[in-house]
């Protein structure tokens, strides 16, 4: 039969061959592009990228769970130790889960003697970072210890590891000098200048610890976590990092006149119940380097360290049994008479007046008679050296009037006196230094109450009142000056930094600060005037240092405190023929400058001799 289809390709249903050939190569095609992507795909995964995905991939279940790096020491300028780190236990917990935590937190709460919100508080900074353990609780006692281990069954997560801690052998020694450690705070790390620091990093807080951190911290080392993928450990992965251990440091400090500086001070206080709080800075004259610096009252950084709750703490706070404010560098006091030293130093410069020059004092001045002398019916004819022996008010009245407060600003200025002394310590201040510039800014401020400084006002400032407001460090800073011919030396505490091995990796050189370039011969007469406070009779210290082994030259202060007891001043150098030490000492709201600050300066002076003096050494002899 003929159905009209010439072949069995022309049939319905059927391609042509050159039509399905066609589709076949397409498809073809398509199989060998695919191919050849998935190909090439593999190879820039596993080959051109294969590192990047492997270490995303190995980011999803491994995590790096830290090795806190020991922490450098502080050594004095002998070696001994100051700060080192020991090792205690440390309560850890690692996070499991919700329910594992509600049972067990409250548990290890009780056992801590800890709030549980406490406890709770930290663990949610981890939140997320379940890989890393949390701390709790750092040197817990051997008691608390045990009774962690004996009811290990019921605490899971909680695991104890010894950890070093920093520790301060000297107890509260220089306390608020150097400071103390803790946790890094949330605020801290989200400064971008500690970028590379992580939660639950240890870091200086406060003075030294704070200030050369950098160099004492070290380098963390860690081990790898595997963790499943709510991020809870599953097990170790090897050992990981060694840590590097940080930089020590050598000061310029000498712990023994440190400790006798210290001694004094709580000893003048425990008498004096009025006074609110001491200081000292004693400086090294040729150097800058700081030889003693003491606050007090201080704190026990160990406590600190150890764990204190905030109620303790507040406590000890609220009643001024601690204080972490540094006040050798921080507070800020009217010199009272001890500026008399900066005023003869200018008045002789200007030549507002000479050495021989006698001007009478009969208890007031005679153009501002309600300006008085501290001596009822006056000191009578003085000179320069005798106003400072016996810290003539009068006499002083008369240099502000002819040198006037800006003159005198200058000289305080060029003495370093308002502003910072570069002492390698955060926090320092600045001090005021009265001028017609600072006056009007101020009564724009709305701190005064004129613009323009008054007649009385030039007079008052040449003693040490009337707006001034310095440092301790300021003016110890201004007595090393005078001792050493007008030239400044910044002050400093650190000497040297030391590698692992106790190496010397760095010293750090004296550096000269400024320099007040008058004739040599105005700060010989003063250095004479101070001498006389100390040596001769009448003089203001005369009575505390008459028996000095050695000479020394000092000036006292009572500054005038409208805030309550007046503060005690004292600022000296010695020994007089070659000044090696120069020292300010601030009681604060102490009273009478040489019946308290001197007291304690002649203190210092003889432990200074007694320190700095070679001893003789029994020579044994072996048969």
């Amino acid at each position: 039969m003929n159905t009209g289809y010439r072949s069995r390709e022309d049939r319905p249903g059927n391609l042509p061959s050159r039509e399905l050939k066609r589709i076949r190569n397409g498809v073809l095609i398509v199989l060998v592009a695919g191919f050849v992507l998935i190909v090439s795909q593999l190879f820039n995964l596993q080959i051109i990228r294969g590192e990047k995905y492997r270490s995303l991939s190995e980011d999803n279940y491994l995590r790096i769970t830290p090795i806190p790096a020991p922490r450098g020491e502080i050594f004095d300028r002998n070696g001994k130790l100051l700060v080192t780190s020991r090792p205690a236990f440390t309560v850890f917990y690692w996070y499991l889960d919700e329910s594992e935590a509600e049972a067990t937190l409250p548990r290890l709460a009780s056992i801590l003697g800890m709030e549980p919100a406490e406890i709770e508080a930290k663990v949610r900074q981890y939140a997320g970072r379940y890989f890393e353990p949390v701390p709790i609780a750092k040197g817990i006692t051997p008691e608390t210890y045990t009774r962690i281990v004996e009811d290990s069954p019921n605490l899971p997560g909680v695991f104890i590891d010894p950890q070093p801690i920093r520790y301060y052998p000297q107890d509260e020694l220089m306390s608020t000098t150097i400071g103390y450690v803790g946790e890094i705070t949330q605020s801290q790390l989200d400064d971008p200048g500690w970028k590379d620091y992580r939660m639950g990093n240890i870091v200086g807080q406060q003075g030294l610890e704070s200030y050369y951190e950098s160099i004492l911290r070290g380098k963390n080392g860690g081990y790898r976590v595997e963790v499943d993928y709510r991020g809870r450990p599953t097990g170790n992965v090897g050992p990981g990092i060694e840590p590097e251990p940080g930089k020590s440091i050598q000061l310029e400090i000498d712990l023994s006149l440190q400790q006798a500086v210290e001694n004094a001070l709580r000893k003048t206080l425990e008498e004096n119940k009025d006074a609110t709080g001491a200081s000292v800075v004693v400086l090294d004259v040729k150097t800058g380097g700081v030889l003693a610096i003491a606050s007090m009252p201080g704190f026990d950084p160990n406590i600190l360290i150890s764990g204190i709750s905030s109620k303790e703490l507040n406590k000890r706070l609220t009643s001024g049994e601690w204080r972490f404010a540094n006040l050798a560098t921080t507070g800020l006091y009217p010199p009272g008479s001890a500026f008399k030293i900066v005023t003869a130093v200018a008045a002789l410069a200007e030549e507002k007046t000479v050495p021989s020059e006698d001007f009478l004092d009969p208890g007031y001045h005679p153009s501002a008679p309600t300006l008085v002398c501290h001596k009822r019916g006056g000191h009578g004819y003085v000179n320069m050296e005798e106003a400072l022996k016996v810290s003539c008010n009068t006499y002083f009245y008369e240099m502000g009037r002819r040198l006037g407060v800006d003159t005198l600003a200058e000289y305080c200025r060029a003495l370093g006196l308002g502003q910072k002394t570069g002492i390698d310590l955060w926090g320092e201040n600045y001090g005021t230094v009265p001028s017609t510039e600072w006056k009007q800014k101020a009564y724009g401020e709305g701190r005064v109450a004129q613009p323009e400084f008054l007649f009385s006002e030039h007079m008052m400032t040449a003693m040490g009142q009337a707006f001034h407001m310095y440092t301790p460090i300021q003016m110890a800073s201004v007595t090393q000056a005078i001792a050493n011919n007008g030239v400044r030396m910044k002050p400093r505490l650190a000497g040297k930094i030391l590698d692992s091995q106790h190496n010397v990796a760095e010293e750090i050189l004296p550096e000269v600060a400024g320099e007040l370039q008058v004739d040599p011969g105005i700060f010989d007469i003063v250095m004479a005037g101070m001498l006389k406070v100390t040596t001769e009779p009448g003089g203001t210290a005369y009575w505390i240092f008459h028996d000095c082994p050695i000479k020394v030259g000092g000036k006292t202060g009572t500054a005038q405190n409208p805030l309550g007891e007046d503060h005690s001043w004292f600022v000296g150098f010695g020994p007089y023929e070659d000044p090696e030490i120069a020292l300010a000492v601030v009681v604060d709201q102490g009273g009478s400058g040489s019946a308290v600050a001197a007291p304690i300066a002649r203190e210092i002076f003889d432990a200074f001799l007694e320190f700095s003096q070679p001893h003789e050494t029994e020579q044994v002899t072996v048969d």
